[in-house]
């Protein structure tokens, strides 16, 4: 009779989510355990979210041009990790000078100067990824 009961508790187990259980019946103990079929990871969506609506912040105080990414890639600032970056905030630039590396696909592609002036801030972190038409920096 035990011997039936501890068959059908192992076999409800075995089919249910619990994971972890113990079971205590007069002189009768038994504690079952098994791995987690479901494994999750929950990304901090906290700090996601605020780091995201920073830059909406400053893209909306910005005023000026921005330069935006014309593909979706990875954002370098200069053109080797050992290099000075091609524009830092405050710096005056012309119309198609090199502001930026955008890379995608294992290309280098160089973002120019829409226009004249000075950049007044640069919205992307180095090495960050930018999405297509993502705003990266702007010039007054």
């Amino acid at each position: 009779m035990k011997l039936d009961f501890i068959k059908q508790i192992m076999s409800e187990f075995d089919q249910s989510n619990v994971t972890k259980m113990k079971v205590e019946i007069d002189d009768l103990k038994i504690e079952l355990e098994k791995e987690s079929e479901k494994v999750e990871y929950v990304k901090p969506v906290e700090k996601e979210k605020e780091v995201i609506e920073d830059k909406q912040i400053k893209q909306e105080q910005a005023t000026g041009t921005a330069v935006k990414s014309p593909i979706v890639g990875v954002f370098y600032s200069a053109s080797s990790p050992e290099s000075e970056p091609y524009v830092t905030v405050g710096k005056n630039v012309k119309k198609g000078d090199i502001v930026c590396i955008i890379e995608a696909m294992k290309v280098m592609n160089e973002i120019k100067a829409p226009c004249d002036g000075t950049v007044t801030s640069i919205l992307v972190e180095n090495e960050a990824l930018v999405e297509y038409d993502q705003a990266l920096m702007v010039i007054e």
